[in-house]
């Protein structure tokens, strides 16, 4: 428990500190004078001056910043923040965000290089992806409804509902969510030339003992993967997937948050990227590299919502200023800030409660 702690601290504080290394680069080759560039929040640890701006280490290490000389309303001059272009504002802004994408981008183009068993379904869809597991049709069950379709052992399936299933748990996965539904299933018949065949059949609610929704057992071999050639494009693409998914599910929790006042099962806070971490690091560093990249990418995209004091609602800010050709006075920005403070506070702490209740933190300490 101890080492998964101190992994997911690592983690988590890398990824804080290439997102405010962003930040700090940005400013620079803007011409800011950065006062401060820390890692973690206070009380401080260790600090050291070098030129104009104080490197620290602080106490608590979910978290960091840069202090940029500009950033209070009564500091102008040649190097300050606010004497700087909106342009010049916005990729300081942005940087952040884009250096925690280009990480996650970095580490999925290693994956489809390498190989990797995915996580989450949807990677056989990748246009770039060249090789993927071969699922195949172990044993079927007498009566059961792979077996009333036609499902023989040796098939090998392609896809189900129109999706490519690149590995076998992405086959589990599919099935389970379509229980009772009827659902489209493409397979080739080893030893047989020519195309593919598809059927129709309903997984069971409630199937017998021993026996899954299909009434099946799959057999896997292989891994996802791409060339060396086209493993940057196809990491691209997964991350850029991976961004869209993260502000659809965003969108859709604050959506049933404030209209139902309900969180989603399949939402999860530190708490539960804390539990992922300890799975995934058993399974294997391929496992843990991806809720890494899942992670930042995550947190890239939170960060550019349009709230502040988050980057996204920074840049909103700037884009009010470039069509009203005037910024928000300090009072208007103090009550987006305080305003959008606590609702991001809100959803933290609704999503701990959620987590907390879910994997029984309470009963687990006592």
């Amino acid at each position: 428990m101890l080492l998964t702690a101190v992994i997911f601290i690592a983690i988590l504080g890398f990824l804080i500190f290439i997102h405010e290394l962003g930040h700090f680069w940005a400013a620079k080759r803007a011409g800011v004078r950065v006062e401060e560039f820390a890692f973690g929040f206070r009380p401080r640890l260790f600090a050291k001056q070098i030129g104009e701006t104080t490197y620290a280490i602080n106490l608590i290490p979910l978290g960091g910043y840069v202090k940029m000389f500009g950033e209070d309303a009564t500091e102008s001059g040649p190097r300050s923040y606010r004497n700087k272009t909106i342009a010049q504002r916005f990729w300081i802004l942005i940087a952040g965000v884009l250096m925690n994408f280009i990480f996650g981008w970095f580490v999925f183009t290693l994956l489809f290089a390498t190989g990797f068993t995915p996580l989450y379904p949807g990677v056989g869809s990748n246009p770039f992806v060249t090789s993927t597991q071969e699922v195949k049709i172990g044993a079927v069950a007498v009566g059961s409804p792979a077996e009333q379709a036609g499902l023989m052992a040796g098939d090998i399936v392609k896809q189900i509902n129109g999706k490519t299933i690149a590995v076998d748990q992405e086959f589990l996965m599919i099935i389970n969510a379509n229980r009772g539904k009827e659902v489209e299933l493409t397979y080739l018949r080893q030893g047989y030339t020519g195309a593919d065949t598809t059927i129709r059949l309903i997984p069971r609610e409630n199937p017998p003992a021993g026996q899954g929704a299909l009434g099946v057992t799959i057999e896997s071999a292989g891994e996802v993967s791409s060339s060396i050639i086209a493993s940057p494009l196809a990491g691209f693409y997964e991350a850029g997937k991976m961004v869209g998914g993260s502000a659809v599910g965003f969108y859709q929790f604050v959506k049933r948050l404030v209209v139902q006042q309900e969180v989603s099962e399949e939402v999860t806070g530190l708490i539960g990227v804390g539990a992922l971490t300890d799975a995934t690091r058993k399974l294997g560093i391929d496992y843990l590299a991806q809720l890494v990249a899942l992670v930042t990418i995550g947190l890239a995209t939170i960060n550019l919502m349009p709230i502040l004091p988050l980057d996204g609602g920074h840049i909103a800010a700037l884009a009010y200023e470039k069509v009203a050709r005037r910024p928000l006075s300090e009072k208007q920005l103090g009550a987006l800030a305080t305003a959008g403070l606590a609702f991001v506070l809100l959803i933290f702490v609704v999503v701990t409660y959620k987590d907390v209740v879910r994997f029984d933190i309470l009963g687990r300490i006592f």
